[in-house]
């Protein structure tokens, strides 16, 4: 009678302990999505994503300027985007 409960405890506590992890996975997803399209100029002014640690925060400022801010090491880059239809390669 004990085998069956002794079988089934593996299983719960495999399934409650990677649950919040599948949520946490999701979430971090969900903000290389926005800071890939922060990155590329898809994002909109005051559009702002944190990366997973933290430490950088990518922001969209007016007129399309991105800053990237890093707490840790108290460091602030603006860069301008450059335009999806913009070949300077080939003028």
């Amino acid at each position: 009678m004990n085998r069956p409960s002794t079988a089934l405890l593996p299983l719960v506590l495999t399934i409650g302990l990677h649950s919040p992890l599948a949520f946490a996975q999701e979430d971090s997803a969900a903000q290389y999505t926005t800071i890939n399209k922060i990155i590329r100029g898809e994002g909109k002014p005051g559009e702002s994503a944190t990366a997973k640690n933290g430490e950088v925060i990518y922001t969209v400022l007016e007129g399309g300027i991105v800053e990237i801010r890093n707490i840790r090491y108290n460091t602030v880059q603006r860069f301008s985007t450059i335009k999806p239809n913009d070949n300077f390669k080939s003028k």
